[in-house]
């Protein structure tokens, strides 16, 4: 049955989800009140889109689509070395909307943020053209856990967890956020620099290099790719959202030993002064541009 209106149909998109005891305020009201913050909490915010015939098509798994929505927000807040703890998702419906296929997407949406312990609070509804969700998110770090991708410097040894690549496969639908992995390594104080890779390494190292005004060296041979994806695919495709972080080469070692994850890591360079050129080790550095057309 069709919903009957917009309330009916935000009533069925979120009856199942649970509101946590830290949520004053949540579903069904104009804003959204948490628990007050500790003395020494950093609010950390984040919002990403997820766009029809951009980020995924109407024909792929809602539940994986929903699963992305949520993910993607949950991967910055790993790259930040945050916590996150509350959602918002604004939700654009186009004319042919199903029902049904929302309410999939929506359970997607709630199994990821429920395994991360993460609550939805609110959200907006609105026509559009296109279907699209905007999922923000709301967190906690400490000046001590907050990662940025400024602090990277020349010696430091770089890192991705996991493999690069087969994004044009469905991977992009199935990944995990690496918040675990984050959470561990903030707490040991092993990252100087930290991002997600979501354009690929290939846009994403050079960005992490330019905001620590540094330069860097890739081993080609050293990258972990994803099973059938060349090098060029591996570094380029994106939306791996994979962790790339930088270690100082005295701590590298011990990183390495004391790693307690399954989740591949991959030493694949190291960083070098910005009086160097960068050296990718013969790979062609595109990663993906939202302004720039997709090549083949």
């Amino acid at each position: 049955m069709n919903p009957s209106n917009e309330d009916d149909l935000i009533t069925r998109l979120t009856r199942s989800w649970t509101q946590p005891s830290f949520v004053r305020l949540g579903l069904g009201h104009d804003c959204a009140a948490l628990a007050p913050l500790s003395a020494k909490a950093l609010p950390v915010l984040k919002t990403d889109a997820l766009v029809e015939n951009v980020h995924f098509l109407r024909t792929q798994s809602p539940r994986q689509i929903g699963h992305k929505a949520v993910a993607r927000v949950l991967s910055d807040f790993a790259a930040a070395g945050a916590q996150p703890r509350a959602l918002l998702v604004a939700l654009g419906l186009p004319h042919n909307f199903s029902p049904a296929f929302l309410i999939a997407c929506y359970a997607g949406m709630q199994k990821t943020a429920q395994a991360f312990g993460v609550a939805l609070v609110g959200g907006e509804t609105t026509r559009s053209a296109e279907l699209w969700f905007c999922v923000s998110g709301f967190g906690l770090a400490t000046a001590k856990t907050l990662c940025s991708r400024k602090g990277a410097r020349p010696g430091d040894s770089l890192y991705v967890t996991g493999t690069l690549g087969g994004s044009g496969s469905g991977r992009h639908l199935r990944f995990t956020p690496r918040l675990p992995e984050s959470q561990w390594l903030v707490r040991y104080h092993y990252p100087s620099a930290m991002m997600d890779l979501s354009d690929g390494l290939g846009k994403d190292l050079p960005r992490l290099a330019l905001a620590s005004r540094v330069s860097f060296r890739i081993h080609q041979k050293q990258l972990p790719l994803s099973p059938r994806t060349t090098a060029d695919h591996a570094v380029n495709d994106g939306e791996d959202y994979e962790l790339l972080f930088t270690v100082s080469k005295k701590r590298s070692a011990l990183l390495e030993k004391k790693w307690p994850f399954k989740t591949r890591l991959s030493r694949i360079g190291e960083i070098v002064s910005s009086s160097q050129s960068s050296d990718s080790d013969g790979l062609i550095l595109r990663g993906f541009d939202h302004l720039l057309p997709i090549s083949t």
